[in-house]
Formats: C-alpha cells, sequence, structure tokens
C-alpha cells in the first residue's frame, strides 16, 4: 500500500518539500545534516540561522521560554526521549512574537538511542493564546465584579435587615466604605424647602453633622443639580465646581464630591453623599456602585412582599427554575464557611451536558431549552434538601453537597448522571448524557470557594477529554 502511495512521490521534489514546509513540517536529517525548515522557521528574523550543528534558533525564542526549550531538545539530541511536545514563543520578522505549538518524533535513531530523524508539525496559535488572554481578562472582571456584587449583596443585606431609616442608613454609609474610599459621607432626606440630614459617617462628631440643613433649590449647586435631572454626579474639584459648598468648620478641607439622588417610585426622596480630601478621588465606577447602594437604600423602604419578589428574582434561573449564578456565589458561599466554621468536608460538582451544542443545532434552540429544563428538574429532585444545585452557565450545572466526602459525592453525581442518561426526552427522541466533575475537602481559615470550584472544573475537563458520560474526581 505505501509503495504505491509514494510510487509517484519523491522527497526530494522541491514543490512536495515547499508545501510541507508551508504546512509546518519540518525535518532533521542527523546523519547527513539536512534541515527542512517549517514556515514558521522562515517568518522569523532575517539574521536567522539553522543549523544542526550550529544554530541559533534559540536566540529567537522568548527569554521566559527558553531554557525549557533548550532542555527538551538536548533530551532528544541526546537520545533520553524520542517525542518533542511544546508549546513557547518566537520572535517575528518585526520584533513582535507568535505562539508556536511545536511537536514530533524521533523516527530513526542509532543503535545507543541518538536521533538519526526526526519529523515534527508546528502550528502558529497565536490567535488561540489572544483569546486565551482575552477570556483570562474577562475572568479576572468578571471575578471583580463578582466581589463587588458579593459586597453589595452583604451590603444590601445590611440594608433590607431593618425598615428603620436611620439604622439603615447608618448601616449603609458604614458598609460603603468597603467599595468606595471616602473620607465622609451622609445621607440627606428631602423636606419641603431643605435637604436635611438623617445619617453621617467619618466626621469627628457625627451627630453634630445630623444637625445640619441645607437649603433646596440652591442656583449652582450641586447637590441640586443631582435632585433636579435625577442622575448621579461627581467633582473631582468642589472648590472649582460648587465654591459656595458648606465645609463644616470642625472637618477637613474637602475637595472631591459625589452625589447620588434617591429615587422611590420615580420621585426623588434623599441624596447620598460622599466626600474625599483629595481631589479627582472618586471614578465613574465608584459613582455607578454608589448609585447602586443608594438604590437600595430606597429599596429598603418598599414593603416586604416586593423586596421578596425582588430577591426571588435576583436568585432564580428564568429558564430552569432553579438557582442561578448569583444564588450559588451567596449560598454556596454561606455553606462553604460553615464547612470552615465547623471543620466539615464539602463536595463541590460540575455538571455538563454532553454535546449539547449539536442538540441546539439539530433541534434548535426552544428543544434545547427543554433539555435543560428536564435535567435541572432531575437535578433538583434529586439532591437532597440540604445540598443546593444551579445552573451555573449554559448547559453547565453546579452542585454544593456539605457534609460529603469525595466517595459519597461521587456516588451521588454518578447516580445523577445514570438517571439523567436514562431518561427520556420526547423532544428530541434521544437520550441526553452528562459529564461531572468534583472536588472535595475540609476548607481552612481563608480558603475560598473558587478553589473548589476551579478544581471541580478540572475534573469535568478530564471527564470530558476521556470519553465524556463520566464522572471524574479531581486529583492533586
Amino acid at each position: 500500500m505505501a509503495e504505491k502511495l509514494f510510487k509517484n512521490i519523491s522527497l526530494e521534489d522541491e514543490k512536495i518539500l515547499s508545501t510541507l514546509s508551508e504546512i509546518g513540517v519540518f525535518i532533521f536529517n542527523y546523519a547527513t545534516g539536512e534541515i527542512l525548515s517549517s514556515k514558521i522557521w522562515k517568518d522569523m528574523p532575517d539574521n536567522f540561522q539553522v543549523e544542526r550543528e550550529n544554530t541559533n534558533f534559540l536566540d529567537y525564542i522568548h527569554k521566559d521560554d527558553r531554557n525549557r526549550i533548550k532542555n527538551a531538545l538536548a533530551d532528544i539530541d541526546g537520545g533520553r526521549v524520542s517525542e518533542f511536545h511544546e508549546i513557547f514563543r518566537v520572535q517575528n520578522r518585526n520584533g513582535s512574537y507568535k505562539w508556536v505549538h511545536s511537536f514530533g518524533r524521533t523516527v530513526n535513531c542509532t543503535e545507543d538511542e541518538k536521533p538519526l530523524l526526526f519529523i515534527g508539525l508546528d502550528f502558529d496559535i497565536s490567535d488561540l493564546k489572544e483569546t486565551e488572554e482575552k477570556l483570562r481578562i474577562s475572568i479576572e472582571q468578571e471575578k471583580k465584579k463578582a466581589e463587588e456584587l458579593e459586597t453589595i449583596r452583604q451590603i444590601v443585606s445590611q440594608i433590607g435587615s431593618s425598615l428603620d431609616m436611620e439604622e439603615t442608613v447608618n448601616t449603609t454609609l458604614k458598609e460603603i466604605r468597603r467599595i468606595i474610599p471616602y473620607q465622609t459621607g451622609s445621607i440627606q432626606l428631602l423636606q419641603g424647602d431643605y435637604l436635611s440630614i438623617i445619617g453621617a459617617e467619618g466626621f469627628e462628631n457625627n451627630k453634630d453633622i445630623c444637625k445640619l440643613q441645607f437649603k433646596y433649590p440652591v442656583s449652582d449647586s450641586l447637590s441640586t443639580k443631582a435632585l433636579q435631572d435625577k442622575k448621579p454626579i461627581r467633582s473631582d474639584d468642589i472648590s472649582q465646581d460648587f465654591p459656595s459648598f458648606t465645609h463644616p468648620h470642625f472637618t477637613k478641607i474637602i475637595y472631591s464630591w459625589m452625589g447620588i439622588p434617591l429615587i422611590s417610585h420615580g420621585e426623588v426622596i434623599g441624596l447620598l453623599a460622599l466626600d474625599g480630601y483629595e481631589k479627582n478621588q472618586f471614578s465613574c465606577h465608584h459613582m455607578e456602585l454608589a448609585e447602586i447602594i443608594a438604590d437600595h437604600i430606597s429599596i429598603a423602604l418598599e414593603n416586604a412582599m416586593l423586596h421578596e419578589k425582588a430577591y426571588k428574582m435576583a436568585m432564580e434561573d428564568a429558564l430552569t427554575g432553579i438557582g442561578n449564578r448569583h444564588r450559588f456565589k451567596m449560598e454556596g458561599r454561606l455553606l462553604f464557611e460553615t464547612a470552615i466554621r465547623s471543620e466539615t468536608t464539602i463536595s463541590i460538582a460540575m455538571l455538563d451536558i454532553d454535546h449539547f451544542k449539536v442538540v441546539n443545532d439539530r433541534f434548535g434552540h426552544d428543544k434545547g431549552d427543554l433539555v435543560l429544563k428536564e435535567i435541572a428538574r432531575i437535578c433538583s429532585r434529586e439532591i437532597r434538601l440540604i445540598d443546593l444545585v444551579a445552573r451555573y452557565g449554559g448547559e453547565e450545572f453546579v452542585l454544593v453537597l456539605p457534609g460529603t466526602g469525595a466517595p459519597e459525592a461521587f456516588t451521588a453525581v454518578d447516580r445523577l448522571r445514570r438517571i439523567i442518561e436514562k431518561s427520556s426526552h420526547p423532544e428530541i427522541q434521544q437520550t441526553v448524557t452528562i459529564s461531572g466533575g468534583i472536588y472535595s475537602g475540609v476548607p481552612v481559615q481563608n480558603e475560598k470557594i473558587s478553589k473548589f470550584l476551579a478544581n471541580a472544573d478540572i475534573a469535568l475537563y478530564k471527564a470530558k477529554n476521556s470519553g465524556r458520560n463520566k464522572v471524574c474526581t479531581f486529583s492533586e
């Protein structure tokens, strides 16, 4: 068969060698010293030369990758290994770097295992790495947002713990420092022709500040503008933007200022004001966060029914009816902290529907949604009351199993996998399977649930990569 295939092919044919090079093939003939360079090598700087005995190839590899590649090549040349499989960066003609995924194998060797012929293949994976970097940045941003949302959740929880306005305001001003670096702040209620401070934080005597009132409306007042426009406003230098700004005689000079209107049922009821002792202290993002908190001050005044409805909307996945990612972050964290305090085992499991994209592509997203609902229903039905299940995103689900070690968690999740495998989906008339990854342990003080989640995700990828429709536990 091979003789027929290569009957009319000569590896000395320049066209064939050029084609092999263009698609990324490289060849080292140790016996003759001949080398076929891949296209990626040819794109390197003009002064790049490659010879078997005298190569400056390593000079154009990124310094962070150079020693690793040098050692890997030395292992090949010394006959200690027969395969090369590395990802590294090489320099382009313009001085930039591209990512290369390179792998190859020794084809022939001497009696003492030294290579005679080595054939490999280079892939330019720069686009993939760029995508990975964007994803990493996106994940970091989402993580930061999640941390902020969690802090806001805690603040909102404190605000909503009481319907007493004074307690709500004082708690808010203390908690908001966790996300906005202000020095002094106050909450002011609009009462007729005056803005009256009903709560203050950061002053030498907060009670004295609470006795202050400001005329409303006032021409050129930033507070008046914020309330009339119903939009937040900030000043990076209050001395320039609002010269008549009132500085209490017992406080330091205030330069930065933010004013966030408090709105209930479309009507302005007051103002959240935050002060800074330096110019340009507050950013647009700070103002957005303050506005969110201010909104919740108003929400806290709503009746319990509206509050409960808002809470449910924030915690429930709209499609499946189970918990959403936010609920996992909230309740999962509480279960995790309980495990830390009680020094008990907790397991996190990540579940992913196998080939779900194929289901959507073949049967449509409406049918795919029905599959998601059914799997969510099965998960909710089969877990314990103390467990938490949430839709983590797309076709991914997360389980939190308190008081459950690795063997018990594997049994529970694998049982769930078998039930789902046997379940019927008349809307697509075929079975659906899931893969699962589990991480278990006894969390210690200051340990984060994100570590458990990340390791469960690694185990999930292991299950995916080893055939799907299985459950794997994380292994160090």
